[in-house]
């Protein structure tokens, strides 16, 4: 006998939830981010003590500094997209609002696109030169991106894969969104042949 799913009350759930995918690993090494934190105010240091003298060469340090520092701890956005439950449709839109792509809710499932990859690891070198020339490949790493699949089509919601840990986390709050709003997962729905036999 299929399990009945749980009514949810739909009308006092968001209607929409942004799906920005991030990935912190993508960063790059610790030493090679702080070469750049403190390389970059020193730079800007030196041409603008030549160009506009002394106390303009300290403002642009401090604020290239402030501006490395903010790079250095911002992950890369990967892109994302807004999903949108609307009269028992969900639409995934891009961020930019440029494409749009609808699906009947009582048709949709979302699925997770795993697959294990080896990434190429810098070598311990203090000479950032050397620490590429002494790089190795990596363990096996599990990552993944969220499919939102249709009757027809396969819509992943980001074209690269993040970490397997983000993707599901991720992967949850999708699935938590629509149950709010009425959706029911395939391997819970009711199999009309089923019904057809009884």
């Amino acid at each position: 006998m299929p399990r009945k799913p749980a009514r949810t009350d739909s009308s006092a759930a968001p209607s929409e939830l942004v799906y920005a995918a991030t990935d912190a690993s993508r960063r790059g090494s610790s030493v090679v981010a702080m070469f750049k934190v403190f390389s970059a105010p020193m730079i800007v240091v030196i041409v603008l003590s030549q160009i506009a003298g002394p106390t303009v060469a300290v403002v642009g340090m401090v604020a290239s500094a402030i501006a490395a520092i903010w790079w250095w701890r911002r992950a890369p956005n990967l892109g994302g997209v807004v999903l949108r439950v609307e009269r028992g449709e969900l639409w995934v839109t891009s961020e930019n609002r440029t494409m749009a792509t609808r699906f009947p809710l009582a048709e949709v499932d979302v699925e997770l696109d795993t697959k294990t990859i080896q990434k190429v690891q810098e070598g311990g070198s203090a000479i950032p030169a050397m620490r590429f020339i002494d790089a190795t490949v990596g363990p096996d790493l599990d990552v993944a991106r969220i499919v939102v699949v249709g009757r027809s089509e396969r819509l992943p919601l980001t074209d690269d894969s993040v970490p397997y840990m983000e993707a599901t986390e991720w992967f949850a709050k999708i699935r938590v969104f629509l149950r709010k709003n009425g959706w029911v997962p395939g391997d819970e729905r009711d199999d009309p042949a089923s019904e057809r036999d009884d």
